[in-house]
């Protein structure tokens, strides 16, 4: 690991872990998290769109999900990954989902401290020329529209905006004997890969996220995205 130009840049790989579970198994995955010391995550709301035979095939009486993501080591995913299918019961059918996802830029918390982690696992591999990434950033509820004014003035087109609440060891507080969670906002854009370090950068400036407790940021690659024409035309100008 070596830092260069005020990131930390490893070869160990990131990855965002995601659960998609009824709410039931969420309370359970709540006490996991809690249990095997996970920190920073966030959790969105969602609701099931299959129809109510393949519901009632798959076991399924409730509709609404819960949507888990949380950011790791892709050695720490690979030990959590069967612990909670294990202990959700995720071989059964309609339990609910797990699975991972690669990441290649974080803002993190590591020993205390918040870093910028660039991973080079799989740089060599990627066509820069025509790849689109995705860029999520969670902050406290209210902050979504400042995250999105700092990411149209770099140089995107749009995003994301979605109300979820923090999950994870660290965000957990008690009032009266009843857990408290702070409410969150999870801010999803897509991107060509040349405007990436513009956006991180002047987020991670402007909104101070190299300090702890204000922030995460992450970025994902894109294998395939349709729709995004006007971005398409700006990155062959």
């Amino acid at each position: 690991m070596n830092r260069q130009e005020g990131k930390i840049i490893t070869n160990k790989p990131l990855v965002v872990m995601t659960l998609i579970l009824g709410e039931e198994e969420c309370r359970k995955c709540s006490k996991i998290v809690k249990e095997v010391g996970i920190y920073g995550g966030i959790t969105i709301i969602g609701k099931g769109t299959v129809n109510s035979a393949i519901l009632k095939l798959l076991g399924i009486k409730d509709q609404k999900k819960e949507i888990l993501n949380f950011l790791m080591t892709k050695e720490r995913s690979e030990e959590l990954i069967d612990h909670f299918t294990e202990e959700l019961g995720l071989t059964e059918p309609g339990k609910g989902i797990i699975y991972i996802t690669p990441v290649v830029l974080a803002s993190m918390t590591e020993n205390g401290r918040q870093v910028i982690v660039k991973t080079t696992e799989g740089e060599d591999k990627e066509d820069k020329k025509d790849m689109f990434k995705k860029l999520t950033v969670i902050v406290d509820r209210g902050m979504g529209g400042e995250v999105m004014d700092i990411a149209l003035n770099a140089g995107v087109r749009g995003g994301t905006i979605m109300h979820g609440r923090g999950t994870g060891a660290e965000h957990t507080t008690t009032l009266f004997g009843m857990q408290i969670e702070p409410e969150k906002e999870l801010v999803m854009i897509l991107m060509p890969t040349g405007l990436v370090d513009k956006v991180v950068d002047d987020l991670i400036r402007e909104l101070k996220l190299d300090d702890p407790g204000n922030g995460i940021l992450f970025v994902e690659p894109i294998l395939g995205v349709r729709g995004l024409l006007d971005l398409e035309e700006n990155k062959t100008e």
